[in-house]
């Protein structure tokens, strides 16, 4: 007999997913601010990074570590579609 989910398990994965889209959305906003937009960038990925560690072991570092590959995939998505609309 297979066992059931409980309901909240799907709300949880998005909420989760959107909170992994927010820090790659930070991380990318970041990297291409302009100068006077640059702490104001990295004040957010921090929050958002504080949010997604709250409550467990890993440090802000370790995390973004963990979202490099991601972040590579993440970053080049954006790029050719910026590409994508230019030539558009």
């Amino acid at each position: 007999m297979p066992i059931a989910k409980p309901p909240f398990c799907g709300r949880s994965s998005v909420a989760r997913s959107e909170q992994l889209q927010a820090i790659l959305r930070g991380q990318y906003e970041l990297e291409y601010a302009e100068p006077e937009d640059l702490p104001r960038c990295l004040e957010r990925l921090n929050t958002l990074l504080d949010e997604a560690i709250l409550g467990t072991h890993l440090t802000r570092r370790e995390l973004s570590s963990a979202l490099r590959d991601r972040y590579k995939d993440y970053k080049r998505a954006q790029l050719l579609a910026e590409a994508h609309r230019r030539s558009v």
